[in-house]
């Protein structure tokens, strides 16, 4: 099995259709909502709770089967449907059209995969398990939950800052590079947030 490259895209303004109105559907759009994406739905039955929901994040959706020339023009496409055999035709055209395509539950069909995530300010973790167990995947980010604090995120804003003064008043990388190391063990011997509940 290949290695998986793992990458953070930057979604803001960038479409990406959703094929499906499920749970599993609204799962990748709650997850997608965040980005910033320009997120575009279609499926046969929309249900009236998700219709308004859709329509309070300003969502567009169209109410029909899924048509292979759908996929054209969008950056991802995601198939959140139940049956294997739309899975392969919206994968197959997504493909064609050279659009990378994520077949939820059915990782044979996939050209990514959402991972488990864990955010703290701008400290992401992803987790993933080649969409194999995604159950594994969900326990650890629970574990790690439990494990980082909340307030983490102040104390990386507290090192950004510093980063930036030292980049700011040391001209030469290696010095720079040695000085930004150095605080940061200072840091992780005054907290014990990393390393609480590793050992």
């Amino acid at each position: 099995m290949p290695t998986l490259l793992p990458i953070f895209l930057d979604l803001s303004a960038q479409s990406i259709l959703v094929v499906g109105a499920g749970p599993a559907a609204v799962e990748k759009i709650e997850k997608l909502i965040a980005t910033g994406a320009s997120i575009h739905v279609i499926a046969r039955t929309i249900p009236l709770p998700l219709r308004s929901w859709l329509e309070e994040h300003a969502i567009p959706w169209i109410e029909r089967s899924f048509h292979e020339e759908d996929v054209r023009g969008h950056f991802l496409v995601i198939s959140a449907v139940e049956h294997a055999a739309t899975h392969r035709s919206i994968a197959a055209a997504a493909r064609l059209n050279r659009v990378l395509v994520n077949t939820v539950d059915a990782p044979a069909h996939c050209d990514f995969y959402f991972g488990a995530q864990v955010q703290r300010g701008p400290l992401q973790i992803a987790i993933s398990t080649h969409g194999l167990f995604p159950g594994v995947a969900r326990a650890l980010r629970l574990w790690l939950e439990e494990t980082l604090p909340p307030s983490i995120t102040a104390d990386l804003d507290d090192l950004v800052a510093l980063r930036r003064q030292v980049q700011a008043r040391i001209p030469d990388p290696q010095t720079r590079m040695r000085a930004l190391k150095d605080q940061l063990h200072i840091w992780l011997h005054k907290t014990d947030h990393l390393t609480r509940g590793f050992g």
